[in-house]
């Protein structure tokens, strides 16, 4: 320790922590010997302060007198650190532990116990990830939870958690989780790299994370997974996956991530096998209606009208025959809309929120309709398109850049266009590569035993087993 006496240490702890009310220093006379301890009151466990650490000092006061640095015979705690400088005291009080300071016969003595108290809310449902059936508990704030969470659905010695501190401003502990012989040492040392040599400010959030360790220039694709789900991150880990806890965040990142787990969702587990390839093939379906049916709705009735049963077409012309501008504007106009109260809806309260969202729909669509601003066509295929979306959540914002995109390919080019948009996306995706494992896996490269978990559902056979990612 950098200090050498009681007193010096008081001033300068006190110095460090001027200015902030919540910081108590306690001092008692044990004996002929003064006792010092150091602690923030919000963070830490004041009744178990009282009755673990000061109160062992003030009944076993004579154990003082052949006192040498033997904390371990008076304390009541399960841990204890000795510091070696002051660097390590700030940063121990800093995370929840107590500062316990002993001056004996001129020498200074010092430890560190830990007293942090979980502060944050109760271990309840997500409410971004909503099953019917299956494990309900999900993710919170506090890392040390969430990480006994995930000990209790693997109790196997080969689930290993390595943590370290990041952050200039916030020093956050990042918690790297996986299951060893399992995941991919390659995989583990990349992110544990990556993770350390990021030069971070703050980290308030595991989306901070994402961020930091995607090098990529053009991250259109999310190359982590995030969930706030305990069973499904577990049964990632058991595949072979890394998961990454960020203290504070309820959201856990998981890595390597493939476009097939998009598609997937851990209750296709708990159901039998032919709903559950129903239910995927249903979001494959619906992932396609988002990308493709405003771009096809322009392309055909612009271009090649012809293809259309001429009395739906006859339909479409006359509920259009008032209309000021072309299909590829209304359907431009109608999208901007649907966009700006999708955003509302997000960014108000929820109880105002759902209202403006589904009020405003009803009332905007309708008044569009009769102010020959949009015809009715317009408004069912991009409210179909829009909700379509949402079935694969975590395309949901690149998906309606994609859309827009083929919207104006197929208007430009016609059929051409949306073909051509088509193999720049899937170069896209195929040369997108996740820490080391491809996007497309495991279409590209193909891999007929991992087919048996895209749209094919089969629990009996992949449940549990390890990944070739």
């Amino acid at each position: 320790m950098d200090v050498a006496t009681l007193t010096e240490l008081e001033n300068k702890v006190t110095q460090i922590f001027a200015n902030c009310d919540d910081f108590l220093i306690r001092k008692i006379n044990a004996g002929n010997t003064a006792v010092m301890f150091c602690f923030f009151k919000g963070i830490t466990q004041r009744d178990y302060i009282s009755e673990k650490l000061i109160k062992p000092f003030l009944v076993h006061a004579d154990m003082l007198n052949s006192f040498s640095g033997n904390f371990e015979t008076i304390l009541q705690s399960s841990t204890v650190k000795y510091p070696p400088d002051i660097n390590e005291v700030v940063d121990g009080i800093l995370r929840g532990e107590v500062l316990i300071a002993v001056e004996k016969d001129g020498t200074l003595y010092t430890v560190m116990t830990n007293c942090q108290v979980s502060v944050g809310r109760s271990i309840d449902e997500p409410t971004s990830d909503i099953t019917v059936k299956g494990p309900k508990a999900g993710f919170i704030e506090d890392a040390e939870t969430n990480m006994a969470q995930l000990r209790r659905y693997i109790k196997n010695s080969s689930l290993k958690f390595e943590s370290v501190n990041i952050g200039n401003l916030t020093d956050t502990k990042v918690v790297i989780a996986y299951m060893e012989g399992r995941a991919n040492p390659n995989v583990i040392e990349n992110i544990k790299t990556k993770i350390k040599n990021a030069d971070a400010t703050a980290i308030v959030d595991s989306a901070n994370i994402n961020t930091l360790i995607d090098k990529r220039k053009f991250p259109f694709f999310p190359i982590m997974g995030s969930s706030e789900k305990v069973d499904k991150v577990a049964s990632k880990i058991l595949a072979g996956r890394v998961a990454i806890i960020v203290d504070g965040s309820p959201f856990v990142l998981t890595a390597p991530y493939v476009f097939a787990e998009s598609i997937q969702s851990s209750e296709d587990y708990y159901r039998s096998t032919f709903y559950a390839t129903f239910i995927r093939c249903l979001r494959f379906t619906a992932l396609m209606v988002a990308l493709y049916l405003p771009g096809l709705l322009v392309t055909l009735i612009t271009s090649y009208n012809e293809l259309i049963p001429q009395s739906l077409y006859e339909s479409i012309q006359k509920m259009r025959a008032d209309m000021p501008y072309s299909m590829f504007w209304e359907v431009v106009f109608v999208l901007i809309m649907f966009e700006m109260l999708r955003e509302v809806g997000v960014r108000m309260p929820r109880s105002v929120g759902d209202a403006i969202g589904i009020v405003g729909s009803l009332i905007l669509g309708d008044a569009a309709i009769s102010a020959g601003l949009a015809s009715p066509i317009v408004i069912v295929a991009i409210a179909l398109a829009a909700v379509c979306a949402f079935i694969v959540p975590v395309y949901m914002y690149s998906t309606v850049l994609l859309r827009i995109l083929f919207l104006f390919l197929g208007f430009k080019l016609g059929f051409y266009g949306i073909i051509l948009g088509t193999l720049m996306l899937l170069f896209l995706l195929c040369r997108t590569d996740s820490f080391g494992s491809s996007y497309m896996t495991p279409l590209a490269p193909f891999d007929k035993t991992g087919l048996e978990d895209f749209l094919i559902a089969s629990p009996k056979k992949t449940l549990g087993r390890k990944e070739q990612l």
